[in-house]
């Protein structure tokens, strides 16, 4: 069979011989090439070529150089390119105004929009007339002729009379059509309200600057709320203007002036005490010729007076007017601002004002009316579902009123890799980014006051503090070179990997990573030649914390390094990036055990969003976020926890006792605690006999309730009168009641910098450590002083300490003696707040007054205080291992103190040894002693665990606070009435009768709810009496 051949298409063959014909080669094409490049590829390889000789010129680089210079060649290159593509464009521009749409090509006739919108274009364009040369967008009228006229035709009767047509009965007219109204618009309330307000006068400036807040626009819509319902919610994020305007539209309106409807003055909280401060000198500022009406009350200061209409005061402050007044009838208004913080006293609040509101609507019909409390509610986060739909805090769910922020655009930059060392981490990026980054202030944010100290000693190590940022050469590697010019540009979130891993990222990997991130612009802005250096913590003093509003010299860049603290309600000026670590240090407190642990955590991503919102305030900024997307989006909660379940509650729950409210559990809780919570919150409330066994408050604890203690610290007041110790029990309080009064050791003496050991010595090295043992020396000669009253209670020691500084109130004094100037001040101020309530509310307490200065107490008078120590935390008491009836086996005897395990009343758990004991903590009077010298029985006023280190088989020991000494005999005289002291059967009997006996009895110490007998405590004589039902019970 013949093979198939295809036919030949004639078309086709003549194509191909034509053309071969008209082939043409090149003469300069080299004809044994395998490939020829296009002419444009040639040159632009000749132009690379050029300019990598005039950059890189005869100087020998490494192959890792080569590589970066050759791909900032390719990025130069692209982007001439592109430019001369724009370029060619730009000269062939038409204007596309005329064009007209291709879907109406097969339409018969425009429609009149279609008329409409072409005639709008062609006059755009400067076609004013069509082709007949009339108007296109304006018709000129017809002359209309009327054709009875034209006939001579007349009329008989006028035709434009009205018909009289007969309405039927059943006749209703149609309602017009109309959208509803908005939510928060919808009356809830009478409308039938007095219009009044009242005219401010206000500088240009002032004015000016107000009408750029967003929430201003919003004026007529808050006050619309307000005025048709008693409770709203307004959400705005910050900078919207919320905090200072919003009281300011409430007096335009008329709240707080005595002649309209609603004369009570408004109230405006702050969690902050500096927020309250500013705040209300801000919105006095702003209230031109009213400015006297605006006032401000904290804890130990304030300006109120009887013109006062606005009054800006901390929440804990209109707490405790709501303990004397339940309905607030001096109030109009109350303005509760950073709810979405989510403070104890904040959520506490606002279940009270739900409370308050219901009071004040149903006393309206009373003999004493009163108008009811208007409550606007203020979050900068839209978490509010927590009080909108929460039927039990609000029957009927407020209205949202969202407001704009006033925020300039932040571009967020995360980190490709979250490496776990983030303070080393924050220096290369602080580093790198001064060195390149245009002029602005940088905020970094930090976990705490000792990572603060660590960062700001390695930038003024490595700048010198107001130092050339250009300095000493140093050699770095290829991957710490700066670049982040180009990341402002170009960086965004959506530019890097959410699904990356870290482990998977080389070494090598990890640089041209780095490389990607940081590109250099190179028309890019040159940074500030110095640095100043600002920490900013709570514990800071005022003085210094201030200096971060000021403004840095010209030529500085200013670095603050701060704690969550400038998350909100701060604007810092000038800050421009933001650097976020990403955590933040937070108490945590287990409900069973009662540990306390200071734990560093991721932030929620509201808060990760405040600090980036920080770069915004007061121009474009860029957030430099020390995290992946994907640690974003995975690792941190939406929301962080509410602070009511982080804490205990026994101060809560005795106040709301006091409050007449037995029942606690039915109290409006935005977010309700644990029932376990409450339950032992009563339990610690009752061993103190602050509530009876039925739930109600004694009036032991309707004392307690009256002094801003928790009820531990109230508890040791009430008993502090005897033996003529009551002016030490009021230091003593004030003082364990405060934060931090001694500066750590770590802190209060310098560390040296590592050297190698064949380093050589140099003279500055050995002048740092003569500097350095001298203040050792100092720093423990100082405590030891502090112990001379006492060697063996934290408690005295803080006492101690109160007495000398009351002699010699100086800041001076405090850096010598390595304690704190702002606590201290802080404490004294509590004595004078503390003496004052005594005298007005305890009758026998009239003549009382506060004594400045206290003489030095007797050794009895120390005996008795360390005994009222401990009847404030009697259920917090640990035993010597080795001394409770069943003592460790096996154990290691301990050759430190601080090693010597003890085990306290309520057990921790029923792990591993270390789990199970508490330990004294290294700064106590008690860790110097021998273990053989420790007493038997210690009173402590918390538990506190470290964070797990690295070595996760290595498990951090619980270390008791605030320790006191006791004996078993004190143990068993100041337990005595509660649940946790029981009697064992008579020893020995002294004499009875037929109803009653003097008996030798063992004293057991047990905690509630736990098996066993219990410690056996010295053998004590008491009186018994029979009793029908029970028995022999002890008297």
């Amino acid at each position: 069979m013949a093979k198939f051949v295809p036919r030949q298409r004639k078309h086709k063959v003549l194509a191909r011989e034509k053309a071969k014909e008209n082939a043409v080669t090149p003469l300069d094409a080299d004809t044994n090439a395998e490939q020829i490049d296009p002419e444009e590829r040639r040159l632009m390889r000749e132009k690379k070529e050029r300019m990598k000789k005039e950059l890189q010129g005869d100087v020998k680089v490494s192959g890792k150089k080569a590589k970066r210079l050759d791909k900032y060649i390719e990025n130069k290159l692209r982007k001439d390119e592109n430019r001369e593509i724009l370029a060619k464009l730009s000269q062939s521009k038409i204007d596309t105004n005329l064009f007209t749409s291709s879907k109406t090509i097969g339409q018969g006739k425009e429609t009149k929009r279609q008329a409409i919108s072409r005639v709008m274009r062609e006059r755009k364009a400067g076609v004013e007339v069509d082709e007949d040369g009339d108007e296109i967008l304006f018709e000129r009228p017809r002359q209309q002729d009327s054709s009875n006229e034209a006939l001579g035709f007349k009329p008989a009767s006028e035709s434009t009379q009205i018909l009289d047509v007969p309405r039927p009965d059943n006749f209703t007219p149609r309602a017009a059509d109309q959208e509803p109204l908005p939510e928060e618009l919808q009356p809830s309330v009478n409308l039938t309200r007095k219009a009044f307000g009242v005219t401010v006068t206000r500088t240009p400036e002032i004015q000016e600057a107000r009408l750029k807040l967003p929430v201003v626009g919003e004026e007529q819509r808050i006050m619309e709320a307000i005025h048709n319902h008693d409770i709203i919610v307004v959400c705005g994020s910050t900078g919207s203007g919320k905090t200072t305007q919003v009281p300011q539209f409430l007096y335009e309106a008329g709240y707080g002036s005595p002649d309209s409807p609603t004369s009570g003055m408004i109230g405006v909280t702050q969690p902050r005490r500096v927020a309250a401060v500013s705040m209300s000198k801000r919105v006095a500022e702003e209230m031109g010729d009213h400015s006297e009406r605006v006032a401000y009350q904290i804890r130990f200061e304030g300006t109120t007076s009887a013109k006062t209409a606005i009054k800006f005061m901390t929440d804990g402050v209109l707490l405790r007017e709501i303990a004397q007044d339940f309905s607030l009838k001096k109030y109009s208004a109350i303005i509760i601002d950073e709810a979405h913080e989510r403070s104890v006293n904040t959520d506490i609040l606002i279940g009270m004002l739900s409370r308050i509101n219901n009071v004040r609507q149903e006393d309206q019909n009373g003999s004493s009316p009163l108008k009811p409390l208007k409550i606007i509610i203020m979050s900068a986060t839209l978490r509010v579902e927590d009080m909108t739909q929460n039927s039990q805090l609000f029957a009927t769910p407020p209205p949202v009123v969202e407001v704009e922020g006033r925020q300039h655009p932040v571009t967020i930059h995360f980190a490709r890799r979250t490496r776990p060392d983030y303070v080393d981490e924050l220096y290369n990026k602080i580093s790198r980014g001064h060195k390149k980054l245009p002029p602005g202030g940088f905020l970094v944010f930090l976990t705490g006051q000792n990572e603060i100290v660590q960062l700001s000693k390695r930038l003024e190590a490595a700048f010198g503090g107001l130092t050339s940022a250009s300095g000493p050469k140093v050699q770095i590697s290829a991957s710490e070179a700066p670049m982040e010019v180009e990341d402002i540009e170009f960086g965004d979130v959506d530019d890097f990997d959410a699904g990356e891993i870290d482990d998977e990222i080389s070494d090598g990997e990890g640089d041209e990573d780095e490389d990607e991130e940081f590109k250099i612009e190179e028309e890019g802005e040159t940074g500030p030649l110095k640095m100043q250096v600002l920490p900013l913590y709570s514990l800071l003093p005022t003085r210094e914390q201030m200096r971060v509003f000021k403004e840095p010299p010209e030529g500085t860049r200013q670095v603050i390094l701060a704690t969550n603290v400038a998350e909100t309600s701060l604007t810092i000026p000038g800050t421009r990036y933001v650097f976020d670590c990403g955590r933040s240090k937070e108490r945590q407190y287990d409900e069973v055990s009662g540990v306390q642990t200071y734990a560093i955590g991721w932030v929620s991503k509201a808060s990760a969003n405040q600090r980036s919102g920080r770069a915004g305030r007061t121009g474009p900024g860029h957030c430099y976020r020390l995290y992946s997307s994907a640690v974003y989006e995975r690792d941190l909660p939406q929301f962080s926890e509410p602070e009511l379940l982080r804490m205990p509650i026994d101060g809560v729950v005795l106040q709301l006792k006091s409050m007449n409210l037995s029942n606690v559990v039915n109290f409006p809780f935005p977010t309700p605690p644990d029932r376990a919570s409450l339950r032992k919150a009563e339990r610690l409330l009752h061993y103190l006999s602050a509530i009876s066994t039925e739930g109600q408050v004694t009036r032991i604890g309707s004392t307690m309730s009256i002094f801003p203690l928790s009820p531990r610290f109230a508890r040791i007041l009430l008993v502090g009168h005897q033996h003529d110790c009551l002016q030490y029990t009021i230091a003593l309080v004030a003082a364990l009641s405060a934060a931090e009064v001694f500066i750590p050791e770590n802190q209060a003496i310098p560390s040296l910098e590592a050297t190698e050991d064949h380093a050589l010595r140099t003279n500055a090295v050995v002048a740092a450590e003569d500097r350095q043992a001298t203040i050792r020396r100092a720093f423990n000669g100082v405590q030891r002083n502090f112990c001379s009253l006492d060697d063996k209670s934290d408690a005295i020691k803080l006492l101690q300490v109160v007495g000398e500084y009351a002699h010699e109130p100086t800041e001076a004094w405090c850096e010598s003696h390595f304690v704190r100037y702002k606590v201290l001040k802080e404490i004294q101020q509590l004595r004078q707040q503390i003496v004052e309530l005594l005298r007005t509310n305890v009758p026998s307490f009239q003549n009382l007054r506060f004594q400045d200065r206290l003489d030095r107490p007797t050794d009895r008078q120390v005996a008795y205080l360390k005994q009222m120590v401990a009847a404030g935390f009697i259920d917090q008491v640990a035993i010597r291992a080795d001394k409770s009836p069943t003592p460790p086996e096996n154990a290691r005897k301990p050759r430190r103190a601080i090693d010597v395990p003890y085990l306290p009343l309520v057990p921790l758990g029923v792990g591993a040894d270390v789990e199970k004991f508490v330990y004294l903590h290294p700064s106590s009077p008690l860790a110097h002693m021998s273990p053989q010298e420790l007493p038997e029985y210690v009173v402590y006023a918390y538990l506190q665990r470290a964070t797990q280190g690295v070595d996760p088989t290595k498990t951090p020991k619980t270390r008791m606070h605030a320790l006191t000494d006791v004996t078993g005999g004190q143990l068993a005289g100041l337990a005595k009435g509660t649940p946790l002291l029981t009697y064992g059967k008579p020893v020995k009997e002294v004499r009875a009768t037929a109803t009653e006996r003097e008996v030798w009895v063992v004293p057991y110490l047990r905690a509630e709810g736990v098996g066993g007998s219990g410690w056996p405590l010295p053998m004590k004589k008491v009186i018994e009496k029979r009793e029908v039902g029970k028995g022999w019970v002890v008297q």
